[in-house]
């Protein structure tokens, strides 16, 4: 979870990441400068882990495009790493997965049983 008294947990659980996977709520532009911040700081201790950004909520009306949330999140500074950015939206009752979704999936398992 991304909110602020969650964050303190992450460091736990990035000394064995294979992958970061981190979800952005692409509907909500203020606080793309807040996750811009805890995403660079994430990545600099993490130089060459893999990162893959899921910019959710992509189905709603005024979302921010994938190549906006690019440029809002600095991404083109994430360094020298696999950088995978998918457009996702998950609606509560959805029995089948977006197709961003189900080609994150697919990405994540691949990554993992290569052992990137």
């Amino acid at each position: 979870g991304g909110k602020e008294n969650l964050r303190p947990y992450w460091q736990r659980y990035m000394s064995k990441a294979l992958l970061l996977v981190f979800v952005v709520d692409s509907s909500d532009p203020e606080l793309f400068a807040v996750v811009n911040k805890h995403l660079h700081e994430l990545l600099a201790l993490h130089p060459y882990l893999p990162l893959m950004v899921l910019a959710n909520k992509q189905d709603l009306p005024g979302s921010c495009s994938i190549t906006d949330l690019h440029d809002a999140l600095s991404l083109s500074e994430a360094g020298d790493r696999r950088l995978f950015l998918i457009g996702t939206h998950v609606r509560k009752g959805d029995l089948e997965l977006s197709s961003g979704v189900q080609d994150a999936r697919n990405l994540i398992f691949q990554m993992v049983s290569d052992g990137r």
